[in-house]
Parts: structure tokens; sequence; C-alpha cells
């Protein structure tokens, strides 16, 4: 007995020991506590990686569960491909039959009515944003001739992307033992159906409005990554779960599946796409009659888990490059800018160097993929663009502002600082000059200095070409003015004493006239 009661305590010791060591691998992966993920199923990955969990943030991604309505996800895509490929458009008609809208109670629809009319395109928007189970029957049968043959559609298509563990029975995601899938699988299809331009239009959208049709409707994304729910009398206070780097992808949620979302985020060029099934499921807290403030949290918990797991992941993708690590690359900071009428006896011929009001501890935190093409290309980041170039100009003053710009995106900005003060001079500056210079403002600017005969231009000391011809004409100009001047007022002079004897001759002949009629009364 006493040796049965060691062997098993050492069993024992052994399991703890085990529970132990392996507990936290489960709990988090690279620094991550994957144990604060509400969902049992989850995987997140790089899109250009699908099926590859970063870091380890992954859980039970490979058992096969239900889906719900992020069966649209294969849905779409099908129906887009399948509609191109056969010479359609997606603007073609779609007549809605009695079967896509013999839905009960419970169920996420577009609100469609037998009979309507409505472009493709319309519908695939109806299925993706509100889960339009009527609008994925009618997608189904316009595209197929039927659900079955469309469902047929659907499972070659996974096969053919190498999801392996899935299987497909309906085309909205309705409960069927046979219809599942992995959180893995799911990530590859999802990966491959963003590379679609229609697809990411659609599930990125917010709100739509259909474009023809029948009658019109506008329908709402589900994702609450894109946004908000709206207030309402028993709900007036909804969680918010917006993420500014969400560009999709779908929602779903049965009794069978619980709460499901697949979601992406783009950031830099990098595509991250979380998968997490099953929330709620076996959750003895959950109540799904509780009050909607209640729900709501339940409801709110995909988002913000998948809003957890992007921030982590991006945040280790981010990196920090310092100003000096930029000028080191090539970035320019400052830049000779012409002064047109610089004094002559300017030290630096008239050329202010200019600077970039940049702080010593300026950074930029940028992805590293994004920051590696930056780096390549920062000698052609800057985009000066100076407002004054004309002295007087003092030193600190600002003649201007740079941007700093990759692929037309402004990555920072900053002040052009005069690093000197620049005299006015006496020079003339001609249009045709003062063009040039604007031109070639930041081009190699040089300016001769004195003695340099070859080269036009140079210091003022010895007046050459135009300037002694303006000098020598300048007094004689003076002395012309002068002379019209004169003339004009002797001119006005003689001008008064005319009329002074015009008039006093007049009033003679007034008077004689007057005289002569006093004597004929």
């Amino acid at each position: 007995m006493i040796h049965l009661k060691k062997v098993w305590l050492s069993v024992l010791a052994v399991a703890l020991l085990l529970c132990c060591v392996s507990f936290p691998k489960a709990a988090s992966a690279d620094g991550f506590d994957i144990s604060t993920i509400y969902e049992p199923y989850f995987i997140l990955v790089d899109a250009d990686n699908p099926t590859v969990a970063l870091d380890g943030l992954e859980r039970d991604a490979d058992k096969q569960v239900e889906p719900a309505s992020t069966t649209k996800v294969l849905s779409c895509i099908v129906a887009i491909e399948e509609t191109l490929n056969s010479g359609k458009t997606l603007n073609d008609l779609v007549t809605v039959s009695e079967n896509a809208v013999d839905f009960g109670r419970g169920n996420s629809l577009m609100e469609l009515q037998a009979g309507d009319t409505f472009p493709l395109i319309d519908l695939l928007y109806g299925m993706m944003l509100p889960s339009g189970n009527d609008a994925a029957i009618a997608i189904a049968e316009h595209v197929a001739g039927s659900t079955s043959a469309f469902v047929a559609l659907m499972n070659a298509k996974a096969q053919a992307l190498g999801m392996t563990h899935s299987h497909f029975e309906t085309v909205h995601g309705k409960h069927k033992d046979t219809h599942y899938t992995t959180v893995r699988d799911m990530a590859l299809l999802t990966a491959y159906a963003l590379k679609n331009e229609t697809f990411c239009k659609i599930v990125s959208t917010p709100t739509y409005t259909t474009s023809g049709g029948s009658r019109q409707l506008t329908v709402v994304n589900s994702n609450r990554l894109l946004i908000d729910t709206p207030p309402t009398e028993k709900l007036t206070n909804p969680i918010s779960c917006l993420y500014e780097y969400a560009i999709g992808v779908k929602t779903g949620d049965t009794t069978q599946a619980g709460k499901c979302l697949i979601a992406a985020a783009r950031r830099e060029g990098i595509t991250l796409i979380a998968v997490l099934f099953g929330g709620t499921l076996g959750d003895e807290n959950y109540d799904g009659f509780a009050s909607d403030a209640r729900k709501d949290k339940f409801n709110a918990y995909r988002f913000q888990d998948a809003k957890a797991l992007f921030e982590y992941e991006f945040s280790k993708m981010e990196r920090t490059v310092t100003l000096q690590d930029l000028k080191n690359a090539g970035l320019k900071t400052e830049f000779s800018v012409p002064i047109p009428n610089a004094i002559d006896t300017d030290p630096n011929g008239g050329i202010l160097l200019a600077k970039a009001d940049l702080a010593d501890s300026f950074t930029l935190n940028l992805m590293e993929p994004k920051l590696r093409a930056i780096l390549d290309s920062a000698a052609t980041l800057a985009e000066p663009s100076v407002t004054n170039n004309y002295a007087p100009i003092a030193d600190g003053s600002v003649i201007g502002r740079v941007s700093y710009l990759y692929n037309g995106e402004t990555l920072f900005s900053a002040d052009l600082i005069a690093t000197r003060s620049v005299k006015e001079g006496m020079a003339q500056v001609t249009t045709e000059t003062s063009q040039t210079q604007t031109g070639n403002l930041f081009g190699d600017v040089t300016r001769p200095g004195p003695g340099d005969p070859d080269k036009k231009g140079g210091s003022c000391s010895a007046p050459q070409g135009g300037q002694l011809v303006l000098w020598i004409l300048l007094p004689i100009l003076l002395v012309l003015l002068l002379g019209v001047i004169v003339l004009f007022a002797l001119y006005l002079r003689n001008e008064r004493i005319r009329a002074e004897k015009r008039r006093k001759k007049a009033a003679a002949r007034r008077r004689a006239q007057m005289s002569r009629s006093d004597y004929d009364d």
C-alpha cells in the first residue's frame, strides 16, 4: 500500500509539474496574453502568409467549427469571379424569387421582396454589410441557377485554395451539421479574397444605398470596427469598437457557432487578418435574454479582441527613426536660396542658406517595410517652397516651408529658417532674371565673386555694362524732366495771363453795349 501510495504521489507530482510548465505557453504568445482573448478559436496572420500565426497568436486554429455568416466571404468572392469569368457584369439585374425571401424571424436580411429587381452589385452589398440571407439566396440562384449548384462552386473554390479542413452546405452559413471550417482555413480564404478590388471595396464600406432596381434600400455594415452601433431607447450608449486601420471583413452569429468575426486591418502596406470564432459558446455567464446593455458587452468582445491583436502586432512592427538616421540616408535639411536684391557686398554672393526647423530630438515612427523604402529614397523626399527670398531678411526669420513627401503622402513638414541676415542692395532685377532665379531656386545656384571677369555679375565695386549706362543716363533724364516741368509751368502762367486779358476785353464790350442801349431808349 505504501509503495502504491508513493507511485500515485509521483504521478500526481509529474502531472502538476506538466501543468505548471505548459500553462504559461498556452496563456501567452511572445508577450501577448492570449488568455485575454474571449473567443475559444482564433488566429492572427499576415495576409502575405495566411496559414502561419504571427508570433504564435492562435488557439485551436485547426479545430473544425461552424462559421455562421462568415461563410458569405466565400459566397461573395465566388459570385464575383464566376460572374466576371462568364462574361457577365456585376450590374446585371437580378430578379428576387419567392425562395430567396422565405425566412422567418431571427434572420439577418437585406429586406428584399419577391419580384424585386436589383443589380447584382447591390445584392453583394446587401449580403456582406447587413449579412442578408435573402440576398445570398438571390445571388446564388442568379449566378449558378440554384443554391445547390452554387454550393458546389463554393466547395470547389475552397479545395482549390487549400482549405482542406472545410466543407460548406449553405450559401449563407445557417446551421447545418456538415457545414464547417477552421479559423486557419478562413484566414487563408480571406487573404485570397482581399486581393480582389471589388471585394475589398464592398467589405470596407460602412453604409451603402442601392444604385438601381425597383426601389431604394440603404444597408449598414455590421462590422463595428468600421461603424458604431447607433443608440436606441434600450441601448443609449453602445460600446464603440472603431479602429482606424480596419478594412473589413465579415461578422457571423448563430446559436451553434457563437459570435464570430473575420477582421482585416491595413497599415502602411501591411495587411493583418484576425479570425475569431465561438464567442459566447459554453459561457455560462452569457444570457441571450439579458438586457441590451449586457448583450452589447458580449457582442463587442470579438471586435475589441481583434483590435487588441492588431494593435499589438502593428506596434511590434513599428520602428522609430531619428533625424540623424534620416540625414545619414540623404535627407536634405539645408537649402541654398538666391536673394536677387541682396547688397553687392554680401559675403556669400547673395546666396542664403535656409535650414528646416527640425529639432535634433525629432523622430518618425513607421512600419518596418515602409521605413526601409523611405530610407532608400530619403534624398528625394524634400519639397521646399520659399515665400520670401527678397532682402532685407533677418537672421532666424521664416522664409518658407519644406514638406517631406513619400508617394504623395506628407510624412512631416517644417519651416525654413534663414541662417543669417541679408541686406538689401541697389541692384534692379529684370523680369527675365527674376523668373530664372525663381525657377532654379533650389538648384546649384552660384554667383561669381569679385575679380572674376569671365562671369556675369560679381561685385559692384567696379560698375560694368548696364550699370555704367544707367549712371550716365540718370542725370540727363533728371535735367530733361526738370525742363519739362519748367516749360509746363510757363505754359500755365501764359494761359492765365491770356485768360485775364480776354476777360477784361469781354467786360469792356459789355459796358459799351450797355451805354448804347441807354442812349436808344
